[in-house]
């Protein structure tokens, strides 16, 4: 693959310097041409219905030495992973996997909490015409008043969704959201259309030969949506009968491709997409392909030498002129040590365990027939030392949980284990000219070396006591993405989640390619990886981890 192909003509500069607000007339910067979510200032998953992650509003750059204004704090173990959304008012809306979605104040006091009936929903809800609507894992759509949180309508739209974290999809009256046809498939295949009014079905949407992952529509606003399979096909639909205008894409992809990222639509009127060029397992690499809205044409397509798992943030950055492109790369956490030890470990130290204790059963049933007793007296005689051995095993287990959670700074310690430890793995933030995909800045990071993302080990058994409480509702594990997809503010800062439980500010304000010291690189730590993205809002930054709830900083 050519590290750039086809480019598009260089954007227009934009005036600068920024000063904390968009120029008036500036597109690349407050995304005039960017399709607004009806009057909600953070209505879906990135903000708009383009997906561009872009807001006209500034906040707080230097999050360690502004304290946030106010921190809401989950009283339930559970995990989150749908972005905070704000409304026309300021408020907030949270919603969690175990089925609850809460609407907040700007002041962080709770208004009300809806409960699913229709069991846990790791989805992104999306705001439109008064409604927030939903999606569970057992295929229900539904709608919320926004007012009172009472449920307005709610529909089963099939048997079952996956749970990986699809975003609802709101725009022209009409709701789409991912599913499974049929259902008892691992990822969603179909997407289903319903109207916002009612939930009555439109239109069914079935994928051959491709699934989708993480599903993120995008619209410029024209009656039209684009969406990007997991391997890296791009289709534009028609929004009211769901028929396909064009599908483009990497056009050798193949089913075994795989990616959790999405394609997001330019102001400029250029889908932007990123994928995984060959099996996710046999050390592929990222690419970025950008293609033209109207017909879907290939315009370029970059490389990049890490896994790509999530969609870009498209604006104008700090000390960049025209637009860029601003993503994490980098290979995915895997699960908490306790996990690859039951999954890795349960078959591997009890197998042997059993071929032991079925020799001896053998040994000592011959010698107790040679004695005249029976061989059922022997196998009995046996049962205490299987429970006795299984405890051991278990507390064998619980321990090295344990020391993994004291040790979480020390990741090195693992490789003494190397059936559950896993290789340190590169990661950066990168910032590509959108108009021909060049490198305009990278920000390198520490090799990730832990098992699981920050408060996947740490929250594992207090999630499970939780499990067990809500009769299974929810999700012991976050699983996130290596990063959360960026956002970008009204002075170009980029704001990015990570899977160590950082959140980085980050600003290239002389326009060098380098990033370094405090003005252009801040960071806090969260002690939870991400998966949501971050809202903005007028003086508002909302950011929610996988656990512990939201946290709002202010402008001064």
């Amino acid at each position: 693959l050519p590290w750039a192909a086809v480019a598009l003509e260089p954007a227009a500069a934009a005036p600068e310097p920024l000063d904390g607000t968009c120029p008036a007339g500036d597109r690349s910067c407050a995304g005039a041409s960017a399709t607004p979510a009806g009057k909600y200032y953070w209505a879906n998953q990135k903000g708009d219905l383009n997906r561009t992650g872009l807001s006209a509003h500034a906040v707080p750059f230097d999050l360690r030495r502004q304290a946030p204004a106010w921190r809401w704090a989950d009283p339930e173990p559970g995990v989150i992973r749908a972005t905070p959304l704000i409304d026309d008012k300021l408020n907030l809306y949270m919603s969690t996997i175990n089925g609850r979605v809460i609407k907040l104040s700007p002041e962080g006091s709770v208004l009300w909490t809806y409960r699913s009936k229709y069991g846990a929903q790791p989805s992104v809800p999306a705001l439109m015409d008064g409604l927030l609507f939903g999606n569970t894992e057992r295929g229900w759509v539904y709608a919320l008043d926004m007012e009172t949180g009472e449920e307005v309508w709610a529909v089963q739209a099939s048997n079952g969704t996956a749970g990986d974290t699809a975003s609802m999809f709101a725009a022209s009256g009409v709701v789409v959201a991912a599913t499974m046809v049929p259902v008892g498939r691992e990822t969603n295949n179909a997407l289903v259309a319903l109207s916002s009014r009612d939930g009555a079905h439109k239109w069914t949407h079935l994928m051959t030969g491709f699934n989708i992952y993480n599903f993120q529509g995008a619209s410029p606003g024209d009656g039209t949506m684009v969406f990007m399979d997991s391997s890296g096909g791009v289709y534009r639909l028609n929004l009211e009968t769901g028929a396909m205008l064009w599908e483009s894409g990497i056009a050798e992809r193949q089913a075994s491709f795989f990616t959790t990222a999405a394609a997001v639509v330019g102001p400029n009127d250029v889908v932007y997409c990123v994928s995984n060029y060959g099996k996710y397992s046999d050390g592929d690499h990222g690419t970025v392909h950008a293609y033209n809205l109207s017909d879907g044409k290939p315009l370029w397509r970059t490389n990049v030498t890490l896994h790509a798992m999530q969609a870009v943030a498209i604006g104008r950055l700090a000390g960049s002129e025209g637009l860029s492109v601003v993503f994490g790369i980098g290979t995915n956490p895997g699960y908490p040590m306790l996990f690859r030890m039951i999954y890795r470990g349960f078959y591997a130290f009890p197998g042997i365990f059993w071929l032991l204790a079925l020799t001896s059963g053998c040994f000592c049933c011959r010698r107790w027939r040679r004695r005249g007793s029976s061989c059922i007296v022997s196998g009995c005689s046996l049962i205490p030392m299987i429970v006795l051995v299984f405890l051991c095993y278990l507390a064998f287990m619980l321990s090295l949980h344990f020391l993994n959670i004291q040790l979480k700074n020390q990741p090195g310690w693992q490789f003494g284990l190397q059936l559950f430890a896993v290789p340190p793995s590169p990661q950066r933030i990168v910032a590509l000219d959108a108009a021909t995909g060049a490198e305009r800045w990278r920000h390198e990071l520490p090799a990730f070396a832990a098992t699981a993302c920050a408060g996947d080990d740490d929250e594992l058994l207090p999630r499970m006591i939780s499990l067990h409480r809500n009769e299974g509702l929810g999700h012991p594990i976050c699983l996130p993405d290596s990063f959360s997809q960026a956002v970008i503010g009204g002075d170009g800062t980029a704001y990015v989640g990570y899977q160590d439980g950082r959140l980085f500010a980050l600003r290239d304000v002389d326009g060098d390619g380098e990033l370094r010291g405090d003005g252009e690189v801040s960071d806090f730590q969260f002690e939870h990886g991400f998966q949501a993205s971050q809202a903005i809002a007028p003086g508002m930054l909302a950011v929610v981890p996988c656990g512990g709830g939201l946290w709002v900083w202010k402008s001064a």
